[in-house]
C-alpha cells in the first residue's frame, strides 16, 4: 500500500526484514520516500545490533534523504533524534533524554534508536536512508532487554495510534533537515545539547572498537561529534562510540 503525505511517498508493508534494506533497493526513488512495516524479521540499530521489531507494537520507519551538501552528514544522525525527542515532548511525555548520538531515552530506558546509512548508487550527490524504531505500543519485551528498554504504552498506560505518531514525527523530521539544508548547523546542535543531559558535565564509559575510554562530556563539536574531557584535562573528540554513563559509586 502507498500513501501519499506530501512530501513523503509512503511504502507500508506487513512484514519485512529490514525497512533500511528494502529502501536500499528504492535509491533511486524521489527524495522522502519512506518504508514503513508493522513488523521487521531482521531489524537492526547501531553496531549490527537487532532491533525488536514485534508485529504491529512499533513504528518501523526509513526515509530517503537526497542532501545536496557531503559536509556535515553526522548531524542527520542528530536531526533525527532531535525529531523524534520533540515529537514525544508535544505529546506530553516526560522524561525524554538523549543519548550521544541518536538514541532517544524516557526515563533512561531507551525508546527509539536511529541508523543512518548511505547509499552507492553511481550518482554525484549522496543518498541517505534515515532508519527509525521507535517503540509504541509494546507491553513487554524479551528479558534481555527489560532493564533497558521502554515504551510509550509502558510509560504513558495509552496506547499509540502508529499511522498518526508516523505522521507527527515525519513533519518534525522535515523541519529539522530543512534547516540542516539551510545550514543552520549550530541550531541542531544546540538543541540535541538542550534535550540531552548527557551533553554536558556527565562521567561516561566509551566504548570504541579497539578500548574504552572514560571522562566527562564537554559538549557536541560542530559536526556533532562528543567531546569529552579525559582525567588529564585533554579534550578527545569522539566520533563514533557506545556511550555509557557511570554511577556515582563508580566515578
Amino acid at each position: 500500500m502507498i500513501v501519499h503525505r506530501q512530501p513523503f511517498i509512503i511504502h507500508q508493508f506487513d512484514k519485512l526484514s529490514s525497512t533500511n534494506d528494502v529502501l536500499k533497493k528504492m535509491a533511486n526513488q524521489p527524495e522522502f520516500t519512506c518504508v514503513v512495516a508493522d513488523e521487521q524479521s531482521a531489524g537492526r540499530g547501531r553496531r549490527e545490533r537487532q532491533w525488536h521489531s514485534s508485529p504491529g507494537d512499533g513504528l518501523y520507519l526509513s526515509v530517503l534523504l537526497l542532501p545536496e551538501a557531503t559536509k556535515k552528514l553526522s548531524l542527520l544522525s542528530l536531526l533525527a533524534a532531535v525529531s523524534v525527542a520533540e515529537t514525544l515532548i508535544e505529546r506530553n511525555v516526560s522524561g525524554v533524554d538523549i543519548k550521544w548520538p541518536n538514541d532517544v531515552l524516557v526515563n533512561g530506558r531507551k525508546l527509539c534508536g536511529i541508523l543512518i546509512e548511505s547509499v552507492s548508487t553511481g550518482a554525484n550527490a549522496p543518498r541517505i536512508i534515515a532508519g527509525i524504531g521507535v517503540n509504541l505500543n509494546h507491553a513487554s519485551f524479551p528479558a534481555e532487554l527489560r532493564a533497558t528498554a521502554t515504551s510509550l504504552k509502558i510509560e504513558t498506560g495509552s496506547a499509540v495510534m502508529v499511522d498518526e505518531f508516523r505522521d507527527q514525527l515525519l513533519q518534525k523530521l522535515l523541519v529539522w533537515y530543512g534547516r540542516w539544508k539551510r545550514g543552520e548547523e549550530k541550531m541542531i546542535s544546540d538543541r540535541w545539547q538542550q534535550l540531552s543531559s548527557y551533553a554536558l558535565g556527565q562521567q561516561v564509559n566509551v566504548t570504541l572498537d579497539a578500548e574504552t575510554i572514560t571522562g566527562e562530556t564537554a559538549g557536541l563539536t560542530e559536526d556533532g561529534a562528543l567531546k569529552l574531557r579525559l582525567a588529564d584535562g585533554n579534550l578527545r573528540t569522539i566520533l563514533a562510540g557506545e556511550v555509557t554513563r557511570l554511577r556515582k559509586d563508580e566515578t
